[in-house]
């Protein structure tokens, strides 16, 4: 079976054998784009079944459909968006996992593996500060590697469109990097 037949399947038929090979050629994938915006494996993996089964249900609604990836990934992104938007206390939930996380490792790895993710950590911090759209896009172009065409093509955007908003994502990044670095100055002193 290919993607084509198991889309066709799905639309005509609902067929949960056409779903499954969807389900498993995408999977890691989504996951793993659930967990960049999720910033936490439980809340990811509640997200993409969610959305698989979001997808399952939407199925007989539609008329057609060339790739299953690019509309899935909007079911996805949604539901992450959704789930973020309950959760009243995101952000104080996410700086205390950083906090926790670096408390954890202080003491039991060297000092350069430290540094190393202590910065990874600052990254994500700063990551986290900024708003779901950038996370994402910065998340899929320098984290993934994805190209501007894969990125327009997920996020059903036009080309210019994705350039665009990198533009303002790593504009914003660095504007809340400095404000983080003058805040950790300013309590160091």
């Amino acid at each position: 079976m290919n993607e084509e037949t198991a889309i066709k399947l799905c639309i005509r038929h609902q067929d949960p054998a056409g779903f499954e090979y969807l389900v498993k050629k995408y999977r890691r994938e989504a996951f793993f784009h659930a967990s960049a915006l999720m910033r936490n494996s439980e809340d990811a993996a509640d997200a993409c079944q969610e959305s698989f089964t979001r997808a399952f249900v939407a199925f007989p609604r539609l008329k057609q459909l060339d790739r299953f990836y690019p509309w899935f990934y909007r079911i996805l992104r949604n539901c992450c968006l959704n789930m973020l938007s309950r959760k009243k206390t995101a952000d104080t939930y996410y700086a205390e996992q950083i906090r926790q996380e670096r408390t954890g490792k202080e003491f039991d790895n060297p000092y350069s593996i430290l540094l190393l993710s202590e910065q990874k950590t600052q990254i994500w911090e700063v990551l986290d500060r900024l708003q779901p759209e950038f996370r994402e896009i910065l998340i899929m172009k320098y984290i993934q590697g994805l190209c501007y065409n894969e990125i327009s093509d997920i996020l059903a955007i036009p080309r210019g469109t994705v350039m665009s908003r990198l533009f303002h994502a790593r504009k914003s990044f660095k504007h809340e990097y400095e404000t983080m670095i003058r805040s950790e100055r300013e309590c160091a002193q």
